[in-house]
């Protein structure tokens, strides 16, 4: 009996230190928030003039367009299409406002990465931003109701900008942190 204890106890000792440097990795590799406590976005990358950070309440300001009750177009890689509706500011009129670009838009393409890591396929040129800067937003409002479990901020882009081959949904990403210009 005794022998077993002692096997149960290595055995829940390894599993232990597994889990503890599994999570480590995660949280400095990879940049995950466990916490899930920031409420802040970055927008980084070499795209821009430096790092910005930009706190919920701040996205909410009329400083920069805001889009209201908007209804977009997802489509997903069944190609099944399916409607919602967002409220959420221009991902254009922060770049704009903040003068936060060092190079044209059509030079550039972005990304959005989730806190846990997911992140959207490949990076997609930022032009599509600035010619429909109502259709490519940060949301943080979905149906009238503020994301929750989903957010605080998503990103959502209209499955009609979208480039040929992709799909909408992928660049839909939940629990946004970063958007990184290059």
């Amino acid at each position: 009996m005794e022998s077993r204890n002692f096997y149960i106890l290595i055995i829940s000792i390894t599993l232990g230190l597994a889990v503890f440097w599994l999570t480590v990795y995660a949280v400095i590799t990879l940049d995950v928030d466990l916490f899930q406590s920031s409420q802040t976005l970055v927008i980084k990358g070499e795209g821009i003039t430096s790092e910005f950070s930009i706190s919920l309440n701040e996205l909410k300001s009329d400083k920069y367009l805001q889009v209201t009750d908007r209804e977009f177009k997802i489509v997903n890689s069944f190609e099944t299409e399916y409607y919602v509706t967002y409220s959420g500011v221009s991902l254009w009129s922060i770049l704009e406002v903040e003068n936060l670009l060092v190079q044209s838009p059509e030079e550039l393409k972005f990304q959005f990465w989730a806190r846990d890591a997911y992140h959207s396929p490949k990076p997609i040129n930022l032009s599509i931003a600035q010619n429909s800067p109502n259709l490519v937003i940060l949301a943080y409002e979905e149906n009238g109701r503020p994301l929750f479990e989903t957010g605080p901020i998503r990103s959502v882009i209209d499955d009609t900008i979208i480039p040929i081959g992709e799909y909408s949904s992928q660049y839909s990403v939940q629990k946004l942190s970063t958007i990184i210009i290059e």
